[in-house]
Order: C-alpha cells, then sequence, then structure tokens
C-alpha cells in the first residue's frame, strides 16, 4: 500500500468492511421472503435490471478496457467495480427519484445472492485476461467466495432471521438502522476519497475518462432498455440507478481487503469522486419524467 496514506489504507482495508456487513445486515432486516417472491409482481423489470446488471456490466467493462487499453490494474480494477452492482447507494438514489422501491429493493436482494457466485469466477478471469503472471495477486478462488459469504450473505441472512424471529423489533429499527448505516457509509466511503486524494489528482487524467464513460455508459444502459422495452418512468428510473450505481463498499473490500491490493483500487476510487455528480443530475431528469407521466394521466 506505498501509494497510499496509513490513514486511507486503514480505513479501506480495515474499516469499510465492517461497514459493508453493517449494510448487509441493514439490507436483511429489510427483508422477507415476499420480497424475492415480488419478481413475480414485476417479471419484466426485474428480468432487464437483472440481465443488465449480471451481464451488461462485465461486457461493458472489459469492453472499455479493450478500446481505452488503460494499465492493467486499472482495467480489473474496472471490471470489479463493474461487478460489483447496486446497493445502498443506488436505493437511496432511488428513493430520492421518487422512483419504484419495491423494485430496487428486490434487485438489490437478488444480486446480493447470486453475485457472491460471480464475483470470485469474474474476477480471476479479469485479472488472468489483464494481467501477466508476475504482477497479478494470488487469487484462491474458494478463498474468496468464503470471504464474500461472510461479508455479505451471511449479515444479509442475520438480517433476515432476526426479522423473521422478531418482526415487530425489526420493523422499528429498520428505518433508523438504515439512515445510520447509510450516512455512516457516505461518511466512510468520503473520508476513503479525501484520505486518498494525491492518488485521485495523480490518476484523473489518465484513468477519469475511462470511470466517466462507464458510468455515463451504465446508467445510458439501464434508462435505454427501461424506455425501450416499456418500463413505467419509475422502473426506468430504478434500473437505470441499479446499473449505473455501482457498490464501492463491496468493491472496496474486493480490492483492498481480499486481495490486498490497493493499485486494483484506483478506479474506484476515481469513480467515487465523480460517480455522485451525474446520479445527483439525473434525480433532477427523474423527477421530470415522472411528474411527466402522472400529468399525462390526469389529463
Amino acid at each position: 500500500m506505498e501509494f497510499l496514506t496509513e490513514q486511507s489504507a486503514f480505513i479501506n482495508s480495515q474499516i469499510i468492511p465492517w461497514v459493508l456487513r453493517l449494510v448487509m445486515l441493514g439490507l436483511g432486516l429489510s427483508l422477507t421472503l415476499a420480497d424475492f417472491k415480488r419478481v413475480i409482481s414485476f417479471p419484466k423489470a426485474a428480468a432487464i435490471g437483472l440481465t443488465a446488471q449480471l451481464i451488461g456490466l462485465p461486457l461493458t467493462a472489459f469492453l472499455l478496457a479493450w478500446i481505452f487499453g488503460p494499465a492493467p490494474a486499472v482495467a480489473v480494477g474496472l471490471v470489479i467495480l463493474a461487478i460489483c452492482p447496486s446497493g445502498v447507494t443506488s436505493n437511496a438514489y432511488t428513493f430520492a427519484s421518487r422512483g419504484d422501491v419495491p423494485l430496487c429493493v428486490t434487485l438489490a436482494a437478488l444480486t446480493s445472492m447470486i453475485t457472491v457466485f460471480t464475483i470470485p469466477f469474474l474476477t480471476y478471469f479479469a485479472l488472468q485476461t489483464f494481467m501477466g503472471s508476475d504482477e497479478r495477486p494470488e487469487l484462491p478462488v474458494l478463498q474468496m467466495l468464503q470471504d464474500l459469504i461472510f461479508m455479505t450473505l451471511f449479515p444479509v441472512a442475520m438480517g433476515m432471521l432476526i426479522r423473521y424471529l422478531k418482526p415487530e423489533m425489526a420493523k422499528k429499527a429498520e428505518e433508523p438502522i438504515r439512515k445510520v448505516v447509510l450516512y455512516l457509509l457516505y461518511l466512510v466511503l468520503g473520508l476513503g476519497v479525501l484520505s486518498s486524494w494525491n492518488v485521485i489528482i495523480d490518476e484523473i487524467a489518465t484513468v477519469g475518462p475511462l470511470v466517466i464513460t462507464m458510468n455515463l455508459l451504465t446508467m445510458g444502459l439501464g434508462f435505454g432498455l427501461g424506455k425501450m422495452l416499456g418500463l413505467p418512468p419509475p422502473q426506468v428510473v430504478t434500473i437505470t440507478y441499479e446499473v449505473g450505481v455501482q457498490n464501492l463498499a463491496l468493491a472496496f473490500a474486493i480490492t483492498f481487503n481480499i486481495l490486498q491490493n490497493p493499485a486494483l483500487a484506483v478506479t474506484a476510487l476515481i469513480y467515487a469522486a465523480v460517480m455522485p455528480a451525474t446520479a445527483l443530475i439525473f434525480i433532477r431528469i427523474a423527477r421530470r419524467l415522472i411528474e411527466s407521466e402522472g400529468s399525462e394521466q390526469i389529463a
């Protein structure tokens, strides 16, 4: 971790994995089995979201890495970022935009279960594709799978178990915990970015265009698929955020904690600095889109 400050290394490698566990515990507290069955209520929207997240995002990352030809560590970091879709941040943006929150929660629940198994193999493929044998870190796939289960699936399962055993307590605690975890996540990610600011400044000119292109393309992918396939505006907004806003906490946990290779985190660090701007701008577009639909229905 030579190129990072001691504070940045500590925040990203030690604190963020525990914040991620709290985030997943909070998600579990908000989930019941009905959330997984809810896919039946909006099968088209769920299918579009999952396809874009699980297939569209990795393909976009590999394609952009091939076109831009960045440093190997940046290319691998871009793939890792792309294979960590959605999260509590996208949920917050969806809520602020008046999108379809139940769809958002359902997609978050499904992807948190599925990506535990896809992330290790796609990470291995990215390392084999972009990095030579002398520079790529060791990646015991089964060990990574185990680490991801204990970082994500286990806390979600614990939250759901608490919800099942103590439903009233869980319902009362759900919103306060969600807010605390969200603010804590913003705080920790913000501190991680600030403490790595020198790295971001040094790399923004070379990595920035790649990251901005990835961000705009993935948001455009979600928005375009939703519009083209006839989803209502609230679901279009949700799909846009679920596809276009990646799970930074998980990406940092993988690069810093599991792979222990901070060079792979440069892409995510720069993404953390630029993504909020596009996400906040889209809130205004999303609200106008949803309001215009409401006006048309009244008319």
